[in-house]
């Protein structure tokens, strides 16, 4: 679900790998500079960039067992320009499609186009065996959705179909080609409504999307393999909002109908159990640790109701999450769950994600101790 803190907790996830002596990178879909936050950064690219753990962190030693944390954001834009690069058949079929009004429309706004783009990426960061991790934060649950949905699709792209309609020698050389031609007719309507550089442009648009064609189809067949690999897995954000627990289940079911499964919940923010207790002591103990100088009797009346009327809210609030987490425990099985306590700030230091990455799992990161 949207807002449960999925970059924050991707960013601790890939810390905790580079504390435990790996390699590992954190690639995020989402343009906001979440994950830069998270680290500490002001910005990422859309290459990989090494996290001086050291120099960002209190920890002098973090990185003295092996370990390294990488991050990256995509960008679409550059990531097919890249691809287009990679793959073009000549020097300036690259300048060709970078002046073409319709790519440079598409390769930004194209749906589909950030996901594919993502799963490219991904497959390249695969492929390199750079590294031991790569831990991909992908966008809230529809975006999610078609995101999964997208390495079948890459395999039919730009479906050859739909291409040579629009390259005049692609289209059908057959007696039906030569006396009807449909490609043409369909260009000249279009040039009539729109004009004749819009085709001129489109002709062009296809003819660059014809030699990625076999490129983006066998890419396609790769993500497929990667997404299925056992050594992929898939690990649910949430929070223990009951609105958000439902979002994560109905996505936990897409997943299988998907063919998918998730390996384990995180559920973030979770408010700890409230005890009972007798909220006028407690009211009282608090204000006199905050306030030095006695109170008036009607400042500290209000503040006291205010105090127990918050204690109130909060208690009930955990009951409710303890009731989401059980429900959902029910549904997917406990032994799948960890939960992350709510820790009254944002993250935005590698100090902070350290301390959030402690609650992922039991065993602990090697943390290597300062030296006088």
């Amino acid at each position: 679900p949207g807002g449960v803190g999925k970059t924050t907790t991707a960013a601790a996830i890939g810390l905790r790998a580079a504390l435990m002596g790996r390699k590992a990178i954190v690639l995020t879909i989402d343009p906001a500079k979440r994950l830069a936050n998270s680290l500490g950064l002001d910005e990422l690219s859309n290459t990989p960039q090494h996290i001086d753990l050291a120099e960002h962190s209190s920890h002098a030693s973090l990185e003295a067992n092996g370990g390294e944390l990488w991050a990256m954001m995509l960008d679409q834009k550059k990531t097919l320009d890249d691809l287009v690069r990679r793959f073009a058949p000549d020097p300036g079929a690259f300048q060709r499609a970078e002046k073409n009004n319709i790519y440079r429309l598409l390769s930004s706004t194209l749906h589909g186009m950030q996901e594919y783009m993502a799963l490219d990426k991904l497959h390249d960061l695969y492929t390199s065996q750079r590294f031991d991790l790569v831990v991909l934060d992908t966008p809230p649950t529809k975006n999610a959705l078609e995101f999964l949905e997208t390495p079948s699709r890459a395999k039919t792209f730009f479906d050859e179909r739909v291409i040579k309609w629009f390259i005049p020698n692609r289209r059908s050389s057959g007696l039906f080609g030569k006396v009807f031609d449909p490609g043409s007719v369909v260009l000249k309507l279009l040039g009539k409504i729109f004009g004749e550089s819009f085709v001129k442009d489109l002709t062009e648009f296809f003819e660059t999307l014809e030699f990625l064609q076999q490129a983006l189809q066998s890419r396609g067949e790769m993500i497929d393999y990667i997404m299925r690999d056992e050594q992929t897995h898939f690990v649910v954000i949430s929070s223990a909002d009951p609105r958000r627990v439902k979002e994560a289940l109905f996505f936990h079911e897409k997943l299988g109908e998907l063919g998918q499964h998730a390996d384990a919940f995180i559920i973030n923010r979770v408010i700890p159990h409230f005890k009972s207790i007798d909220l006028e002591s407690f009211s009282k103990d608090i204000l006199a640790k905050l306030s030095p100088e006695p109170l008036s009797d009607e400042l500290s009346s209000t503040l006291r109701e205010e105090l127990a009327s918050t204690y109130r809210a909060l208690s009930r609030l955990a009951l409710r999450d303890r009731d989401a987490l059980a429900s959902l425990a029910s549904r997917v099985g406990g032994e799948l769950m960890q939960s992350i306590p709510m820790l009254g700030q944002d993250i935005h230091s590698i100090d902070q994600l350290v301390n959030l990455s402690k609650f992922l799992t039991p065993s602990k990161p090697v943390m290597p101790q300062k030296t006088s």
